[in-house]
Formats: C-alpha cells, structure tokens, sequence
C-alpha cells in the first residue's frame, strides 16, 4: 500500500509541525524516566556513597582528617537518615530530653557519625566496592548489598538497610558479617546512659571525636 501523497501546501507543512513538537514533547517527559528511576535509586545512594569512600580512601594523605570530613560531611548527611538513626540509638532515653538537648545530641550524632568514616577510611590499598544487589521488602524498605573488595581478594560486604524518607531513599542501618551496626550502637549507648546518664555519652562520643581526628580512634 502507498504513502499519503506529500502535502506541499501551508496546512500539510502546519501539520507537520505540530506532530514534530507532539513528539518532541513526548520524549521530553518520558526519555528520562529509566535514568532518573537509576539516580533516585536505592543502589545509586549507595554508589555515590561508595564513590565519595573510595575518593576520601585515595586522596586520604592529601587531604587528612579534617579535609576527609569536609568531603564526606554532605555526602552522609545526604545518604543518611541521620535524625532517624540518632533517635533509635538512645532508644526511650530520647523522651526524656527536652528540645535543646535533643538539638544538641543530633549534632553531636551527626559530628561522630561523620568523624568515624573519615577516622576509619584513612588510607587506600587498591580496594574498590561493588554493588552486587537491590531488592525491596514489602514494609517499604530496600536491601543493598556492596562489597568491598580489597587488593588480597578478601571481601567484606556491606548489608545497607534503606528506607524512603521524604521521597528520599536513605540509609538507616548496615549490617556487617549478620550484625546490625545500628541495633549494636542503640546496645552500648542506651547501657551507658543506663549506667552513668545521659552526659557521660556525650562526654564518650566527644571522646571519639577527638580520637578520630587524632587517628587513636578506630
């Protein structure tokens, strides 16, 4: 069967214009999907924490302890959910504490939380990471599963728990060789409020801070 003839005159030519921009338009809106499905993903939150990793672990003797936190500082706070994950860790302790004292504790959460990777993640012998699988649970909840490998072959896989949070996958727990690192923190926290208050947490984690920026702390 033949084509339609071709329509010379100004109607045909308006015509096909329109149908142009009808298809542009289209593209427009649904071209990008599959990549912006990729960047808003579960594992791409991982990947680019991952990235900025491996950037603090190469550059670590360039930049030192106080240049690796400024690198990693909003990538964490980008990738974490950081509120979340500090008040799970003094667990009904935070119903006891008034507004000032939460504000402060959150900080000093966020301070230790980033001090701990650029303290740890201080030095690079060839390791690379690798996303190896997403997959989503019905509570709403997605599973990552990265490996670091190091340059002897041997691995150590990272079980990143995520959860959406104002339309924002981030991360709320890992768990490193079947042990929730946020349950085991949440442990040792609550025992030392328990035990000796609330101020000699905070007295401990400023500890820690210091010991990461020193490099005592590990």
């Amino acid at each position: 069967m033949r084509g339609a003839p071709y329509d010379g005159t100004s109607a045909g030519r308006k015509t096909r214009l329109v149908l142009f921009f009808f298809v542009i338009q289209l593209c427009a809106v649904y071209c990008p999907v599959p990549l912006q499905a990729e960047q808003d993903s579960a594992a791409a939150v991982i990947r680019r924490f991952n990235a900025a990793l491996l950037e603090a672990m190469k550059r670590a003797g360039e930049l030192g302890y106080s240049g690796r936190f400024r690198l990693l500082e909003p990538v964490i706070k980008d990738s974490f959910a950081i509120p979340y994950m500090a008040n799970v860790s003094i667990g009904r302790y935070g119903r006891t504490l008034d507004e000032k004292q939460k504000d402060a504790f959150l900080d000093l959460y966020t301070e230790w939380t980033i001090a701990s990777y650029a303290g740890r993640f201080d030095g690079y012998s060839g390791e690379r990471f690798e996303v190896e699988q997403e997959s989503k649970s019905p509570r709403g909840t997605a599973t990552v599963v990265s490996r670091m490998i190091q340059e002897n072959g041997e691995v150590v896989a990272f079980h990143y728990r995520l959860r959406r949070i104002e339309g924002k996958w981030r991360i709320v727990d890992i768990q490193i060789s079947g042990v929730s690192q946020l349950a085991l923190t949440r442990s040792q926290f609550v025992n030392t409020i328990k035990n000796s208050g609330f101020d000699a947490l905070v007295s401990q984690l400023k500890k820690k801070i210091k010991g990461y920026a020193r490099g005592e702390e590990k």
